[in-house]
């Protein structure tokens, strides 16, 4: 006895220092969990290959998060003080970049009244920086151009107008909220990142949340771990209240615990130190598994132990010898579930993905738990003997489970219809599961977190998917700022937009959500075509002017009758001069002219005239010879007035010559007026054709440096890639969002084919499209490791039971119990808790727990039915087993089924419906078990004879013919 103490009370302290020292070792397991408990997917994946393209983007967008400020004036809408304090928040905070590791950020238009978002292709403005400009679309046509050259040209300053930093697109439909997008770098941790944030964007009289689906994400994590401690004090007090009810006793719940308690503390501190230095697999669920299953277990096993010393300790044997039989008969029981429970989820390191691998810690705890018990429990039980029982002292107390033998009696009695019972009872339950959860991490928790209410806020009074976008990538060989390829993406976006289910799509050539009109070439051509209309019809004025035309020549016809009436006269003075002989002096000879000009004409000549004339007389009157030359003055004078008549006749001439040519010249008008209408019906039908709804930049256009910033949201810093923000109207992490990411990526993929972007890499990221890769590989995996753990869990119970077909009886009833748990956890979920699907971890840690769980009770009731030894048949044998051991499972249930309930405080969706699905689950386990087993044995051992079927009274009414 003494040397039994002195080995285990070593052991019992080593235990004891362990357990303190892991309590100082432990590392801070929450940062632990933002640094390694996210999903890991393969770099293959189409998210994480978007992801790679984005995290060389440049520096805008390199490892960054997408995080929403959120201002709301509840249900009041948004006045222009509140705008104005909203916009210099935002102006305060955008100064301050760098202490806030802010890389980008998108205002909203503080004076946009009517928000981009009222029309149906409205930009979403929870997406990446990409959504950066709202159009302001005046048409005002640039310096120096007219409004037709600057159509052509593709130039309008409603394209160079635009403002990459502030979009109307954020500002909700109602106009009681508005939000900011920022792109933070990784600088910080997501909760410190939230806080810092969250303190510099308060506003006065508006409220203000903070929200990502990192920050959800790390809510639902924090709420996790907040669970714990809760679930820890929860799981205690129940398991020490149902030890008391059991046993009686005060101290078995204290060593109980104790025992659990240290097997836990030792185990959390190598897993946490695994995960820090080796990266050991971990999530938020595997403390909080480990905590539940290390306390269930650790209790269940402790009970299996004690009960096994307490039948020692009655059978009046010694504390040394009833401890050594307790370990020997119990031990084997225990060490064949530990190790069943180590090996399935040892297994997991085969699933292949990060959230199955992180419950690998919970074989750590059942092999420290195991290690614990065998060391640390003998101990108390040979220390302590009776008076661990007390203050109860009756041994002889038999705790036989009168439940599990009325239902294996009856079971037995009737086989077949305690199954079709058990057909109808679980048919309901197994159509209700259906083959769809939900992927949207918001669901996992409740309203009171910042993140969640302004993720709710978002979801009101925008789209429905505006708090997670889908983007598509598109990384070419060479660079994608060209006509060519900028066409060709505004064909991808026209396309994607018309799809269904998408509530709108911003691109490189649609920045706003909508068409760039000016870019299109029927845009451009009607703007052309109306110009040279305006030419048209001003080309018809002209030819009808032209053809109107007319010179006046009759001033001319006046000058050539004057002329000759000149030409007259001096005729006749000079015949009169010839034949009076008399001359007179050159005076009176020109009055003499003038007053018979007077008299005659009732004209007169100029001054010009006059002088000419009387110089010419004066010139001819001296001697003999001046007859002679006043003859030939006045000869003179008359040719030189024939000759002003002839000039005269040839200008008239002229004249009328250049006006039949300007007449001609309206043909020639009428001629190019003709050509442009015909070209102008031309232009007019191409624009109406296919032609005119594409897009044409010009060289001078994609050269300029507005267009350039214009573009660079949704441009690489290479421009080798180029991002599609696509809105949807379903919720993320909903079946059409899932759905609609692989169409996308499919989509965009064919249409490319066979154009200058064929060779070009397509992924579609963002949350939607990580939540897609994550139900692909989920899905995979939970096939591959329920089929591996399924296969495992057979075999073990086929080496414990030795027969084939009780580890198949078993699996099934485990098999349907799953599905029923699913089932009925969906129905409660949507009666109770307004979720109607499951979260997708929902079913696998379900089926995790319910098998190890109800492999490590059938491992109880098998081992007990090998000991009912007899000449008594298979049926019989199981209805005593299920009397021995019932009450052990069902107290095990009770201790499970607590201890899971404890989850529900959690305000964790998947937890809370975890520990629904676990509790029903266990229930129905402990129903369906003793209710059938012995029936389908005796149907299948035994073999059923169908005369068994008649009817008692008739068997006992020939019976009594008989002896009469």
């Amino acid at each position: 006895m003494n040397k039994f103490f002195k080995k285990y009370i070593g052991v019992v302290i080593a235990w004891i220092v362990v357990a303190i020292a892991a309590i100082f070792l432990i590392p801070n397991s929450f940062d632990l969990v933002a640094s390694h408990g996210q999903t890991k997917l393969p770099k293959t994946a189409v998210s994480q290959v978007a992801k790679t393209i984005k995290n060389h983007w440049g520096p805008q967008e390199n490892n960054t998060r997408q995080v929403l400020v959120v201002f709301s004036n509840g249900k009041t809408k948004l006045n222009d003080i509140q705008r104005n304090q909203i916009n210099n928040t935002l102006v305060t905070l955008d100064g301050k970049r760098d202490q806030y590791d802010i890389k980008n950020m998108i205002k909203p238009a503080v004076n946009s009244s009517t928000p981009a978002a009222n029309t149906p292709q409205a930009s979403a403005a929870g997406q990446s920086s990409a959504q950066t400009t709202a159009a302001n679309q005046s048409s005002v046509p640039a310096t120096g151009q007219s409004s037709a050259v600057g159509a052509s040209s593709g130039q309008d300053t409603s394209i160079e107008g635009n403002d990459p930093n502030t979009s109307a697109q954020l500002n909700s439909k109602d106009g009681t909220t508005m939000i900011a997008q920022l792109n933070v770098g990784n600088r910080d941790s997501v909760r410190s990142m939230d806080q810092k944030l969250k303190a510099a964007v308060r506003t006065a009289s508006v409220k203000t949340y903070i929200t990502s689906p990192e920050s959800l994400n790390a809510d639902a994590q924090s709420a996790t771990k907040s669970a714990v401690l809760k679930t820890a004090i929860i799981a205690i007090i129940v398991i020490f209240l149902v030890l008391i009810v059991l046993f009686r006793s005060l101290l078995i719940p204290i060593v109980s615990l104790l025992s659990s308690g240290i097997a836990y503390l030792i185990s959390l501190a190598i897993v946490l130190n695994l995960v820090a230095r080796y990266d050991f697999p971990f999530s938020s669920f595997t403390q909080i598994l480990m905590l539940v299953l290390t306390l269930a277990l650790g209790t269940d096993f402790s009970i299996l132990m004690i009960n096994e010393f307490k039948q020692q300790l009655r059978q009046d044997k010694d504390q040394l010898e009833a401890t050594l039989a307790a370990r020997k008969n119990a031990g084997k029981t225990i060490l064949v579930a530990g190790l069943t429970l180590i090996v399935l989820f040892s297994l997991l390191g085969f699933a292949n993905f990060s959230v199955y691998e992180s419950l690998i810690g919970v074989a750590i705890s059942m092999l420290v738990l195991m290690l614990v018990l065998f060391t640390f429990m003998p101990f108390f039980l040979f220390f302590m003997g009776e008076q661990l029982f007390w203050p109860s002292s009756n041994l002889e107390a038999h705790n036989y489970s009168r439940s599990w033998g009325f239902l294996s009696k009856q079971s037995a009695g009737h086989p077949l219809i305690a199954l079709l019972i058990a057909i109808v009872v679980a048919t309901p339950f197994v159509l209700l599961n259906q083959n769809h959860v939900n992927f949207n991490g918001a669901d996992e928790i409740y309203q009171k977190y910042d993140s969640k209410v302004g993720y709710n806020t978002i979801n009101k009074h925008y789209a429905n998917g505006q708090n997670a976008p889908i983007s598509i990538y598109i990384k070419a060989k060479d660079g994608l700022r060209n006509q060519a390829d900028l066409q060709q993406l505004e064909m991808v976006t026209r396309q994607l937009r018309e799809e269904k289910g998408i509530h709108s799509v911003n691109s490189a050539t649609e920045p706003h959500g909508e068409p760039l009109k000016q870019l299109y070439v029927n845009q451009q051509l009607d703007t052309l075509t109306a110009d040279n209309d305006a030419v048209s019809n001003g080309l018809k004025d002209t030819s009808k002017r032209l053809k109107s035309t007319t010179i006046d020549t009759s001033p001319l016809d006046t000058i050539t009758g004057n002329s000759q009436s000149i030409s007259g006269m001096l005729s006749t003075i000079q015949t009169n001069f010839n034949n009076s002989g008399v001359f007179a002096t050159p005076a009176q000879m020109v009055n003499e002219l003038q007053a018979q000009l007077r008299s005659e004409h009732r004209r007169r000549l100029t001054a010009i005239q006059r002088t000419v004339v009387t110089e010419a007389l004066s010139r001819a009157l001296n001697d003999q010879q001046q007859q002679t030359q006043m003859n030939s003055a006045l000869s003179g004078l008359g040719m030189q007035t024939d000759s002003i008549k002839s000039t005269v006749d040839s200008y008239k001439s002229e004249l009328q010559s250049v006006q039949n040519q300007v007449r001609g010249y309206a043909s020639s008008v009428d001629s190019l007026n003709n050509s442009l209408n015909s070209s102008n019906d031309f232009l007019k039908a191409l624009a109406k054709s296919s032609v005119g709804d594409t897009i044409y930049v010009p060289d001078n256009i994609i050269n300029a440096p507005y267009f350039k910033t214009m573009i660079d949201a949704y441009m690489s810093t290479n421009e080798k890639s180029t991002r599609i923000d696509v809105v949807l109207d379903a919720t993320p992490g909903s079946k059409k969002s899932l759905a609609m990411v692989q169409s996308l990526q499919n989509q965009v993929s064919y249409d490319l084919k066979g154009t200058v972007l064929d060779s070009a890499t397509v992924a579609v990221g963002g949350y939607n499209a990580e939540q897609a890769d994550t139900q692909q590989v989920a899905r995979a995996s939970f096939k591959k490791v329920a089929i591996l753990l399924g296969v495992v869990a057979a075999v073990i119970l086929m080496i414990v039971s030795e027969s084939i077909l009780q580890p198949i009886y078993l699996m099934g009833m485990l098999g349907v119990t799953y599905l029923m748990s699913l089932g009925f956890t969906k129905w409660f979920s949507g009666q109770f808790m307004g979720e109607k699907w499951l979260t997708w971890q929902t079913p696998f840690l379900t089926f995790m727990m319910l098998l190890a769980l109800g492999v490590d009770y059938s491992i109880y009731l098998l081992m007990k039915y090998k000991q009912t030894t007899g000449k008594t048949k298979s049926a019989e044998r199981m209805i005593n087993a299920s009397i021995l051991i019932g009450t052990v499972i069902i107290f095990a249930v009770v201790v499970i089924g607590i201890s899971f309930a404890s989850l529900i405080p959690s305000g964790v969706l998947t937890l809370i419906q975890v520990a629904i699905a676990v509790i029903f689950g266990l229930i129905i386990f402990g129903i369906v078990v003793p209710a059938l087993m012995p029936g389908l044995m005796r149907l299948t051992y035994e073999g059923f004879h169908f005369k068994e079927l008649r009817f008692k009274h008739r068997q006992n009414a020939s019976q009594e013919n008989q002896q009469k």
